[in-house]
């Protein structure tokens, strides 16, 4: 083994923390008998030959022996080891969009030279890979088909390997690996995708008998992504039954490194060693230590991604997650939840209401999770609000902590006020009376009946009146939000006071301007603020300026100044304030006109803004549909607000009625342009868009 490595000038090479001698122990380190002794060299290679994914020219070295591990008989973590070369590989990345981070040309040269050997080297013998497929070892087994897909240069060969291979292995995690690279082929090399399809149908829907339940999915996964226009019928009834029968089931054997990475979890000691891969691991075991067949889980999560646009499915599998009595998998749903209720539109009435229902749970973490979705959910919660209600009756416990908006109580508190429900309004008093203040009491506040709003009042006056504005000023620019929303008459004179403090400044101008005529005792130091040469608040007082009642050439002047700003925030806010104004702007209509020819200064946010503003002052449908439309196609936030003023214009916006129809029947919310992880998309303001959308379209059919 090892066959000249030590010919090899590793002194002369380098990784990310410096030269490249201490390579030869890292990759015989891989092949320790000690299972800690492996695990630390397989973190040494990620965490220094192969830093964050960088390829050096230590990395493109260790290639060779880096396979000859793999194929030796009977090491153990080669699993591991195949995963590494995979991540070396970097699966046909692009050097043209990844950011090199240094002007050194030759530097540049290195790097691309390094990229391309290792790709190079490791294709070169991807073939090596196919004599192991019935290796004793389940971990490497484990890894092989997705490297064969990625690294052999034959899909044709490896698709017979993997289908041979299907009908002899035993093993549920390499049958479910095996699924999984069949699809990955059939979306690669789409000249094979009816025989993947084949092959992955008769897995999912076996004619005779019952395939493992984690193959069923796994297949029905891949199925959904190679071939979604022909999935089968039944493809939610199979999910649903496969993750009933995997939940139901006693995990045997093969599961029993479902919490861990199998890939490398036969090299570690039951302790584990101090290595990042340790800590990944033993971190995953411990979320999914509570889940019976974790991998269920993982792969609905897959088969929601796959299903993408496909939203009654998506639908029934996150209902069926729902109500399961597993607790790891009703957790994955609450996330998935939260994902796919902001992101697309669908009959999402049930799915809320078993939201909601989690809030029942005797487990606060279960509660919490489930409120924080839903209060991100309030323009759709309406199903969830008798639980979150009932949550909220029930009180907190103990009294207001400092971190109460953590507890399972304040989660549930906090959606119940975002959704407007007076029902919140007490449990929001002693909130405050204890000294905390939410950061989005104002928005709040903005939903709530006067009457609610009027319970409020008291405590947020008397929280404003006695604050030190030197302490805490975020919890100050929250209270100043949530009184401008409440709009008290005694509100005026404590804001004046903030007014004075130079941190607080543009926080209590923008309250002013929300209190509009019940501010006109602030007219005077509105004034000198407005002649003020700094441009830092100018805007936001000529906003509050005007809707105090003051001198409309003053804040005209101001915003003539905003519209003529080199910075965009400048002009967008400029404009927000003239579509308020709206006619009373009329002034302003020639600088309007002249920023729309400037494509430069006119752009993504600011287009929305203009095209609004120009519609309010001008009311000319001839001039502002054109401006609208190129609004809505210029950035997806600006959609809302034209299509509101769409609404505005009645049937004068028949030219977008088919830009409507087209976004009307879209199954994304406007802001959903794809992708993964935890990202969450404005669904009020989605709503907003159907709620205009469907406004235009009947007022110009009728």
């Amino acid at each position: 083994m090892f066959t000249g490595i030590d010919d090899v000038d590793w002194a002369s090479m380098h990784h990310a923390y410096g030269d490249a001698s201490d390579v030869p122990e890292l990759l015989r380190g891989l092949a320790s008998a000690d299972p800690d002794e492996r695990e630390a060299a397989l973190d040494g290679m990620h965490g220094a030959v192969h830093h964050q994914g960088d390829v050096y020219d230590s990395t493109v070295a260790c290639i060779p022996f880096l396979f000859e591990l793999v194929a030796t008989a009977g090491l153990p973590g080669r699993g591991g080891i195949v995963g590494l070369l995979r991540s070396i590989d970097g699966d046909g990345r692009d050097v043209e969009e990844m950011d090199f981070g240094c002007d050194d040309e030759e530097e540049y040269d290195a790097w691309v030279r390094n990229l391309a050997g290792a790709e190079s080297a490791t294709r070169a013998r991807g073939g090596l890979l196919l004599d192991l497929l019935d290796d004793p070892d389940a971990g490497l087994r484990q890894e092989l088909p997705g490297a064969l897909v990625q690294l052999h240069d034959d899909p044709a060969t490896v698709l017979a390997a993997l289908c041979r291979r299907l009908a002899t292995e035993q093993d549920a995690r390499v049958l479910r690996a095996t699924a999984t690279a069949l699809g990955e082929l059939g979306v690669r090399n789409p000249e094979f995708a009816r025989r993947v399809e084949e092959a992955l149908t008769a897995l999912a829907l076996p004619a005779t008998g019952r395939t493992e339940p984690g193959l069923r999915l796994a297949a029905l996964v891949q199925l959904a992504r190679c071939a979604p226009g022909r999935l089968p019928e039944r493809t939610v009834k199979t999910a649903v039954d496969a993750m009933r029968e995997a939940r139901e089931a006693r995990e045997g054997p093969e599961d029993a490194g479902d919490t861990a990475d199998t890939a490398g979890a036969e090299t570690a000691s039951a302790l584990g060693t101090p290595t990042m891969i340790s800590y990944l691991r033993r971190l995953r075991a411990s979320q999914r230590g509570t889940v019976r067949a974790s991998w269920a889980t993982d792969l609905l999560v897959e088969l929601h991604y796959a299903l993408d646009d496909r939203v009654a499915e998506r639908f029934a599998l996150l209902e069926d997650q729902l109500r399961s009595p597993d607790w790891g998998q009703r957790r994955e749903a609450i996330d998935m939840g939260g994902l796919l209720l902001t992101g697309w539109r669908g009959p999402h009435e049930e799915s809320v209401r078993l939201l909601g229902e989690q809030l029942r749970e005797a487990d606060p973490r279960i509660v919490r999770w489930a409120a924080k979705e839903l209060e991100r959910l309030y323009a759709i919660g309406g199903p969830a609000t008798g639980a979150l209600a009932e949550r909220v009756a029930a009180g907190p416990g103990t009294a207001p902590q400092a971190r109460w908006n953590e507890t399972s109580y304040g989660a549930a508190l906090c959606a119940l006020a975002a959704q407007g429900d007076a029902r919140a309004v007490p449990g929001l008093v002693e909130v405050l009376r204890f000294g905390h203040v939410p950061e989005d009491l104002g928005g709040w506040i903005d939903r709530m009946d006067p009457d609610g709003v009027a319970a409020l009042l008291p405590v947020l006056l008397r929280r404003l009146s006695a604050i030190d504005p030197r302490e805490r000023p975020g919890r100050t620019r929250f209270l100043l939000e949530a009184v401008a929303a409440a709009r008290p008459d005694e509100v005026v004179e404590p804001v004046l006071r903030l007014l004075r403090v130079p941190g607080l400044r543009g926080a209590a101008v923008e309250a002013l301007a929300r209190l509009g005529a019940t501010a006109r005792e602030a007219l005077p130091e509105l004034r000198r603020l407005a002649r003020d040469k700094d441009p830092g608040h100018r805007v936001d007082v000529a906003a509050a300026l005007w809707a105090a009642g003051g001198e409309q050439d003053l804040v005209l002047s101001v915003l003539a100044e905003g519209l003529a700003g080199e910075r965009w925030f400048q002009r967008y806010d400029a404009l927000r304030t003239i579509a308020r104004m709206g006619p009373g702007a009329a002034g302003l209509l020639p600088a309007l006109r002249g920023l729309r020819r400037s494509s430069e200064k006119s752009g993504g946010w600011v287009a929305g803004a203009l095209a609004v503003a120009l519609w309010q002052v001008g009311r000319d449908p001839d001039e502002s549909v054109p401006a609208l439309l190129h609004a809505w196609s210029e950035h997806r936030d600006n959609r809302p607000e034209a299509a509101g003023a769409w609404a505005r214009m009645g049937s004068a916006a028949a030219p977008a009625v088919p830009l409507l129809r087209r976004e009307l029947a879209s199954a994304r919310r406007h802001d959903n342009t794809g992708g993964r992880g935890r990202n969450r998309y404005r669904c009020a303001e989605d709503e907003r868009l159907l709620r205009h959308g469907r406004a235009v379209i009947a007022a110009v059919e009728s």
